[in-house]
């Protein structure tokens, strides 16, 4: 009978063990999903974050914008008077006191100080000043050399205008107080489109070299053939004078001796000359007729942007065309 009641108690205690060994393998599986679970949200969100960031890419500069900054150029220059010649990106831009750009751009200080600033295609340099384009005046009106140059340029990723006009020592350059050129500037930047109002565009000197139309403009084409008939004038010291009679222009400096006539037929330019073989005065030789074709006329004195420059600019301080 002992050894029964041991055999019972020991059977009893084997059941007691096997059932808690049963008991206690429930929570260990809760607790290996639990830990997998986690681990599937957390890698979720670590593959989600690269991609976010990754999305945003901003263009400061392109061609379309530099295509759009060179028309608003074209219309701004003629509302100061004056015409502007672009850096191209490839042949240096040549400035009346000697300077050449962007070569040059490590000669300049901005507002007074030395700062890194050098020539970039899309103002992303590394830089303190990243020119993304470039704009020049050479003026014509003594004391000569004198010169405008703008410098289009990003600082900080903003855009900023910086003008020059030195003519001797340091060139420094500094923030243009133009306010419309500034925010011709900031939103062609932006992506909007930068005009100039209608009744600040002289249409006197609007050049159409360009779409390679000839310049019809009777001012610009006197002062070219002014040049033709007489090379030793001087025409930026003593102002040209135009007007027209008998159907012709006349232009001059004033003078009957310094003064021709021409009119424009097309790609034709017939100008009139006095002739002296007879030996008569001023008041009564006779005229000769010469004819020039315009294109003729624009290679000679209209091909280099030295030569538009000059010719815009005489053109510009002419006054109205007079008739008598």
């Amino acid at each position: 009978m002992r050894v029964k009641k041991i055999g019972l108690a020991t059977l009893l205690l084997a059941s007691v063990l096997v059932v808690s060994g049963c008991g206690n393998q429930e929570p260990s599986k809760q607790s290996s999903n639990s830990q997998k679970t986690t681990k599937t949200v957390v890698k979720r969100k670590k593959s989600n974050q690269p991609k976010e960031s990754t999305k945003k890419s901003d263009t400061l500069w392109d061609s379309t914008k530099d295509n759009q900054l060179e028309a608003f150029m074209d219309q701004w220059g003629p509302t100061m008077k004056q015409s502007y010649v672009k850096y191209d990106g490839k042949n240096s831009l040549k400035i009346s006191t000697g300077m050449v750009y962007p070569d040059d751009l490590s000669r300049v200080t901005v507002e007074g100080a030395n700062a890194s600033i050098d020539w970039s295609k899309d103002g992303k340099g590394t830089n303190e000043y990243d020119v993304v384009a470039i704009y020049n005046y050479n003026g014509v009106v003594p004391p000569l050399p004198n010169h405008i140059t703008y410098f289009f340029a990003f600082h900080n990723d903003q855009p900023i205008v910086l003008v020059d006009q030195s003519t001797n020592g340091t060139p420094n350059l500094i923030e243009t107080g133009n306010t419309k050129l500034k925010s011709g500037f900031d939103d062609i930047v932006a992506g909007k489109k930068a005009t100039v109002d209608s009744d600040e565009t002289s249409s006197q000197t609007t050049s159409q070299s360009k779409t390679g139309q000839l310049t019809t403009d009777p001012k610009m084409v006197g002062v070219m053939v002014h040049q033709l008939v007489f090379p030793g004038d001087d025409v930026s010291k003593e102002p040209l004078g135009i007007y027209t009679d008998g159907g012709n222009y006349w232009i001059g400096i004033g003078t009957a001796v310094t003064t021709v006539g021409y009119e424009i037929n097309g790609n034709t330019v017939s100008y009139y000359t006095k002739d002296y073989s007879g030996g008569q005065s001023t008041a009564d030789a006779p005229l000769l007729k010469h004819d020039i074709q315009l294109s003729e006329l624009e290679n000679k004195y209209y091909s280099t942007d030295e030569q538009k420059q000059g010719v815009q600019a005489i053109a510009d301080k002419m006054p109205a065309i007079d008739s008598q």
